[in-house]
């Protein structure tokens, strides 16, 4: 192996599928239940909309879905591009690089932003008519909450890179216990 690179020896091949299997399986889950529920419940309490109202749904799906793009990918792309300075502090060993992300996490405006358009394009997509078209029904339930849910569960772990287990080896334990505000002080001293 080559000796360069910047990774954690241990934490290769099936160490690393079997701690990441709980990301994967959280939306996979988060996926059956729904179709599950549309499945054995909404389908046969046929408590879904009729086809006088299947219109309306193509309006309010697309317009969730819109809005959810939108956020989701501010989202991801600002915990990805605090994973990235984290990183590159990290290896650089640069403390004043890595401080002002320590303690950082997305605002819970965010979240909101993200549970909203979710909660409607689940309940619409749970409420449509498929006809009995119960193969079809099962897998739109199954692959909108998946996806959803998965965008939900990347997210949230690239937010708190202290989950990480390259983080965890990298960074000295003395960053986590400083206080952040102490030493910025000092250092304009």
């Amino acid at each position: 192996m080559n000796n360069t690179r910047n990774f954690i020896e241990w934490n290769r091949g099936f160490k690393t599928i079997k701690r990441h299997f709980p990301i994967v399986i959280k939306p996979i889950l988060a996926g059956a239940v729904a179709m599950l529920t549309w499945r054995f419940v909404i389908l046969p309490l046929e408590l879904y909309f009729e086809d006088p109202f299947e219109p309306i749904l193509f309006i309010v799906l697309p317009f969730a879905g819109f809005i959810y793009v939108i956020f989701a990918s501010i989202a991801v792309q600002s915990v990805f591009d605090q994973y990235k300075e984290v990183s590159k502090a990290v290896v650089k060993k640069n403390i004043e690089g890595f401080l002002p992300y320590r303690d950082e996490q997305l605002p819970i405006m965010i979240h909101i932003l993200l549970v909203a358009p979710s909660i409607v394009i689940v309940f619409f997509t749970l409420a449509f008519n498929y006809h009995e078209n119960i193969p079809l029904g099962m897998a739109t339930n199954f692959s909108i909450v998946f996806v959803l849910a998965m965008v939900w569960v990347i997210a949230t772990e690239l937010d708190d890179f202290k989950k990480s287990i390259w983080f965890k080896e990298k960074i000295p334990q003395e960053w986590y216990d400083m206080n952040i505000e102490e030493y910025f002080q000092k250092s304009k001293e």
